[in-house]
């Protein structure tokens, strides 16, 4: 009977196992993050226009795809996103659609709000798409290693009912 019941708790434990691996659930009290906790260290670093803040939050090897431009490694990215956006970027605010997180990665999807204010010019308002995806580094950081962002505003609102 002993034997009959360490088999089927072995059973149940090798099903539960590969159920987690399966749908990607399979993470190790180690690993799990606060997701929002990582947002708002990024998003308070943008709000207070703190670029070094902002650094902090990027993989050496981090990937801005922002509308059709691609900005690759901390270096390009502090000088042609961080270094322009924080002058004219204000008030962001992020609504998260979709995140988790898993082994050594951790991401955030949604949309998101912010005045744009031209230097001599209007505030205008964006509204868009985000994604974000952070990975556990070696010595335990979570890093930003992709910054997805898509600006709606200028795109046209299509009915696909009709």
């Amino acid at each position: 009977m002993k034997y009959l019941l360490f088999i089927l708790v072995l059973l149940l434990n090798f099903g539960c196992n590969k159920e987690a691996q399966r749908t990607g659930h399979n993470q190790s009290s180690d690993n799990i993050v606060n997701v929002d906790s990582l947002n708002a260290v990024f998003l308070a670093g943008w709000n207070n226009k703190d670029s070094a803040a902002i650094m902090t939050t990027l993989a050496p090897d981090a990937v801005v795809m922002n509308d059709s431009l691609i900005h690759t490694g901390k270096a390009s990215i502090a000088k042609n996103w961080i270094s322009l956006g924080v002058r004219v970027l204000s008030k962001i605010k992020a609504s998260s659609s979709i995140k988790g997180s898993g082994g050594n990665l951790a991401y955030d999807a949604g949309t998101y709000t912010l005045d744009l204010t031209i230097p001599g010019g209007p505030v205008l308002k964006e509204r868009g798409n985000y994604s974000l995806l952070w990975t556990q580094q070696l010595d335990g950081q979570w890093l930003l290693t992709l910054v997805h962002i898509e600006d709606v505003t200028r795109l046209p609102d299509i009915d696909v009912r009709k």
